[in-house]
């Protein structure tokens, strides 16, 4: 992509889709000073995660550098010229000059290959709370596992995001090397604080856990002035609950704050005084109350070196030893005739 971008110095890219690749790859663009044009079927950026507000927020802080929304349609062809893009031709009939095209409009989970061997959800690998698949010997981890959370209730889910990959490889590993966990561990769900976040120009957004129930707006919305930063969020609460968290322009102290209000499933009497007028004081206050250290890892989350380090010395041990194994009969392997059928 670097390569395509270099003689598109100055010149045009349409992006295809408005959530998180098309938003992440919209701002590389612009600072590599290429005039960019975003174009998605939804009616603002970030549909699945973004409520309107947040989503007027950024749209507007993308548009004063310089990126075009084309909402409410999609790209029905590319127009090709000697062999290279020359336009994206819109539904009704607009035409977009473009040096490069960037298609960021999601993906499946690739899983053809277990197709009708192991057992399959929400568009996944359906894995227990270890990290195993229908077939017990079988391991499944990142986005293409969909495993059940405990913060939400043992529901099952699939995250394409690198939080849940390197959580789930290493709780994956956590169960391969104390597989005495018997029946009751693995009917358990994994307690997993599903963690989203991105950064770009110079702004940075985390979220933490599910956007369901009633989001309630904290902070100020306002366009920054220059040299200033941002700090605004929301909080989604169900059944009187915090179930998700967004915040833009936290400190770590508060990011972790806020995602301790949502681990613990705090407690929401009144929403407007709570939330909306507090927004993160309400959060550092229910940290403090929960007792919360400043720099605590989450559970699950404990790093347990002399275990990891055992392990990786058994790797790395195993791994001379296949190559000075392959070094000694590399000469007699290339010699070897992979058509003769006893081989």
């Amino acid at each position: 992509m670097v390569g395509v971008m270099k003689p598109c110095h100055g010149g045009n890219a349409v992006v295809i889709g408005g959530g998180y690749i098309g938003m992440e790859c919209a701002a590389a663009l612009v600072a590599n000073e290429i005039k960019v044009t975003m174009v998605f079927p939804g009616k603002h950026c970030m549909g699945r995660l973004f409520t309107p507000k947040i989503a007027e927020f950024y749209e507007k802080y993308y548009a004063a550098k310089g990126v075009v929304f084309v909402k409410g349609t999609a790209v029905k062809s590319l127009e090709v010229s000697d062999g290279k893009v020359a336009a994206a031709i819109l539904r009704d009939g607009r035409r977009l000059p473009a040096d490069m095209v960037v298609v960021g409009i999601g993906a499946r989970a690739n899983t053809g290959l277990f197709d009708g061997q192991l057992a399959m959800e929400r568009g996944g690998i359906k894995v227990n709370g270890r990290m195993q698949t229908s077939d017990a010997a079988v391991y499944a981890v990142g986005d293409v596992a969909a495993f059940p959370v405990a913060l939400l209730g043992g529901d099952v889910r699939r995250f394409e995001h690198v939080d849940c990959a390197r959580r789930t490889a290493r709780r994956a590993i956590e169960a391969i090397l104390e597989p005495s966990g018997g029946a009751a561990e693995e009917g358990k769900a994994f307690g997993y604080l599903p963690y989203f976040y991105s950064r770009v120009f110079a702004l940075s957004w985390q979220f933490y856990g599910d956007n369901a129930g009633e989001a309630v707006h904290f902070g100020d919305f306002s366009p920054p002035v220059a040299g200033g930063k941002p700090k605004f969020g929301a909080c989604w609460v169900s059944g009187g609950r915090v179930a998700g968290a967004f915040i833009e322009g936290g400190s770590p102290e508060e990011n972790e704050a806020m995602a301790s209000a949502v681990r613990s499933r705090a407690a929401i009497a009144d929403l407007a005084a709570e939330l909306g007028s507090r927004g993160l004081g309400f959060a550092d206050e229910e940290s403090r109350r929960k007792g919360v250290r400043r720099g605590a890892l989450a559970a699950g989350d404990r790093p347990t070196y002399a275990r990891h380090a055992t392990v990786g010395v058994a790797a790395a041990v195993s791994i001379a030893a296949f190559a000075y194994w392959y070094g000694w009969m590399a000469p007699y392997v290339v010699k070897r005739d992979f058509s003769d059928p006893k081989l």
